[in-house]
């Protein structure tokens, strides 16, 4: 009897593991592509950029918050694209775009 339970369970198992494809996600790594000039402090305002986005979009009934969050929002974005383009000019590079922010 314990025979026939184990074969049993085996073929279940054989047949869920063809039925359904489990991706192994052990194997696959992430490669972060980096430059030179971008540091710590340029991950943390960009973070924080992207939370007052979410905090304007996220007020879509209440007009006035809405507008003074987005006010402040643009005024992040551009006090940040200001500090890329003096970076990325220091070191080489002329044409940084950040319009994804």
């Amino acid at each position: 009897m314990e025979r026939i339970f184990d074969s049993f369970t085996e073929a279940i198992q054989t047949a869920c593991m063809e039925a359904f494809k489990l991706i192994n996600t052990q194997n696959k790594t992430i490669q972060i592509i980096s430059v030179r000039w971008w540091t710590d402090s340029l991950t943390v305002m960009w973070k924080r950029i992207n939370a007052l986005k979410r905090l304007y979009q996220r007020k879509r009934n209440y007009e006035g918050l809405r507008e003074s969050r987005k006010h402040i929002y643009l005024e992040e974005k551009k006090n940040i694209n200001t500090k890329l383009e003096k970076r990325s000019s220091t070191r080489g590079r002329r044409n940084v775009m950040w319009q994804y922010l």
